[in-house]
């Protein structure tokens, strides 16, 4: 008789070599990184049945007519914008303690689960709004502005913000920027003294402002802020039936992680007498509408 998995009462130390899935640590994870994420936050969803989707939504209508008595009316074409989700695999890995290994699961899941969240959203983030970690998604957000010609040069200042929201067609649904720009932000005022970023609703000019969290080691670019009508032009799907999955391992090499002196070089679990988690997710992004976004960047001539 096959046994059903009991995170309340399965211990670590029993599971070694095993792949765990759980729907309801998946459930927990995804509500975790929903919280954080500004992707999942700002993005629209799609519904996904398998590992790729093709979609081909329907754009604006291409015109309108007056139409006398008697004449013909018009047909308005309807712009088309195909795009492709494709799942891309997200994994981390973290050390596992001796003293984990007398945890239950559920008790091991809840203790981790903030550093798990936490590395997956700056990685999530990281990539699909500046094209960092060797961006898996192909466009970004950054990058689609700067393609669609939307990239205001100069300083933070009243003005500049105020033409980022008029650079789109579409109104902006979000501003982004980071905590760098946030210290410039609160300072910036029109003639009459009036700021652009209220502290209290969190929002330039009523348009809320989101700040993204960047992996250790990774550096926002000065200056610069993000806006664009995220609904319509960032799209993501997490494909039907994916799970967290989460795997203790004592026998791995672990190139990414190094040790230090007096060790140097890749680090050898069994030899070190270690052990480590991995977690593995499934993710699909899209950037179907770069006219979407726009940008201020610094005047790169001053």
């Amino acid at each position: 008789m096959v046994q059903t998995f009991n995170p309340d009462t399965v211990m670590l130390s029993q599971s070694g070599g095993q792949e765990i899935r759980n729907a309801g640590f998946t459930a927990e994870f995804l509500q975790t990184l929903v919280a954080q994420s500004k992707t999942l936050q700002l993005g629209s969803p799609v519904q996904m049945d398998s590992r790729m989707k093709r979609v081909q939504s329907a754009g604006e209508l291409t015109d309108a007519y007056f139409v006398g008595e008697g004449e013909k009316i018009g047909t308005a074409k309807v712009g088309l914008n195909d795009y492709v989700l494709e799942a891309r695999k997200i994994a981390v890995i973290l050390p596992v303690t001796e003293e984990f290994l007398s945890y239950t699961w559920a008790q091991y899941f809840r203790e981790v689960l903030p550093a798990v969240v936490d590395k997956f959203n700056k990685k999530i983030d990281g990539a699909v709004f500046l094209g960092l970690h060797n961006n898996p998604f192909g466009a970004n957000v950054l990058a689609s502005a700067t393609t669609a010609g939307n990239v205001i040069e100069g300083d933070l200042d009243f003005d500049n913000l105020l033409d980022l929201e008029a650079t789109t067609d579409a109104e902006p649904t979000a501003i982004v920027g980071h905590r760098s720009v946030k210290v410039a932000l609160r300072g910036i005022a029109d003639v009459h003294g009036n700021y652009a970023y209220d502290r209290n609703a969190n929002t330039i000019d009523g348009i809320p402002f989101h700040e993204l969290k960047l992996a250790a080691g990774q550096v926002y670019p000065a200056g610069t802020v993000l806006a664009g009508d995220f609904r319509n032009g960032l799209k993501y799907g997490v494909p039907n039936g994916t799970d967290l999955r989460i795997k203790i391992a004592d026998q791995a090499t672990l190139s990414k992680v190094q040790n230090t002196d007096p060790d140097t070089g890749d680090v050898h679990l069994f030899e070190q007498d270690m052990q480590a988690a991995r977690f593995v997710f499934e993710i699909a992004v899209a950037i179907p509408n770069p006219d979407a976004f726009a940008a201020i960047e610094p005047d790169p001539g001053v």
